[in-house]
């Protein structure tokens, strides 16, 4: 007989499943192959029903319908519910076993610790790719110190931002077993710049940053207090809300990645942390594989005073 299983629906924000009935055999849902079957099925996932009212509904003989129910009850696929008196006599009312059927093919399935957003998932997902092992997070997300540090001794002000990241990545991952947040200090003292990293800040703000900054395609201009981005035409970006959403082999270890989102400003990391969180589906859209490079406006749409959009200035792949 069939078992039961869920079916997550992808489209669906809050991660609505159904149950369904599952075989690798499809034999076992041949009561539900032809039209007469396929027709009684389609009426009771409109709510539950006895053999004369099918009949009716369908048009068809009673004799035929309750050879029908007969199979598809067999099948496991309807089930009697209840006796009901009707017109002097007892009927049986049916009702679908399950919200559906299907055939399963014996194919490894892939870690699912979340049901939510299933579908823009996919696309953050292919983004990430290198950073999921087994359905945990392989790497660190790293944010500027909070005290001086680095040639500029600046504060960094903008690792609350990775927050927003926390919740995009945990569309993909499970809680990880340990704390995946470093400060940049703490990277460079503890060796682990070997290893998958997302920075979050520009070279103000984080050392590593700093250091990874010649091997981006799109690239923060070196010198004075980094006032500007500048692309591979020669393009430059100076806006405060601009940002840069990149990825790239590490430098340090090129069998692992680096992926940076910085802004010239707290502001334009915010900008960059939005575009890869919240716009993946315009940011990535046409993202397959290799490095990426992306430089990003904050925009604030709601004339708030805060950054709350993007937009997509110049994309290489």
């Amino acid at each position: 007989m069939p078992k039961e299983e869920f079916l997550v629906d992808p489209s669906s924000p809050e991660g609505v499943a159904k149950r369904v009935l599952v075989s690798p055999n499809p034999s076992e849902f041949k009561a539900a192959s032809g039209k007469v079957g396929q027709r009684i099925l389609t009426l009771l996932a409109a709510g539950e029903k006895y053999p004369a009212e099918i009949a009716r509904s369908i048009g068809a003989h009673h004799q035929t319908v309750y050879y029908h129910i007969a199979r598809l009850e067999k099948s496991g696929l309807i089930s009697p519910v209840r006796r009901e008196r009707i017109r002097g006599g007892e009927a049986t009312v049916y009702a679908l076993s399950s919200g559906g059927y299907a055939v399963e093919f014996p194919v490894k399935g892939e870690p699912m610790p979340s049901l939510r957003s299933l579908d823009r998932s996919d696309v953050i997902g292919r983004f990430f790719k290198e950073f999921t092992k087994g359905g945990t997070f392989d790497g660190w997300v790293v944010v500027g110190s909070p005290l001086q540090h680095g040639e500029s001794e600046t504060q960094a002000r903008d690792g609350h931002y990775a927050v927003q990241l926390g919740f995009a990545l945990g569309q993909l991952v499970s809680l990880p077993a340990k704390f995946p947040v470093k400060l940049d200090v703490d990277v460079k003292a503890e060796k682990l710049e070997k290893s998958n990293l997302v920075l979050v800040g520009g070279p103000r703000t984080n050392v590593l940053s700093q250091e990874i900054n010649p091997h981006l395609p799109v690239r923060f201009r070196q010198g004075g207090f980094w006032g500007s981005i500048v692309d591979q035409a020669g393009r430059s970006y100076s806006s405060e809300m601009d940002s840069i959403v990149a990825k790239v082999k590490n430098p340090w270890s090129p069998q692992h990645t680096c992926v940076v989102a910085a802004g010239l400003t707290g502001a334009g990391t915010k900008a960059a942390i939005i575009g890869v969180c919240n716009f993946a589906d315009t940011l990535f859209h046409k993202y397959r594989s290799g490095d990426f490079a992306a430089v990003l406006r904050g925009v604030d749409r709601d004339g708030d005073g805060k950054v709350d959009s993007v937009e997509v200035l110049r994309r290489l792949q």
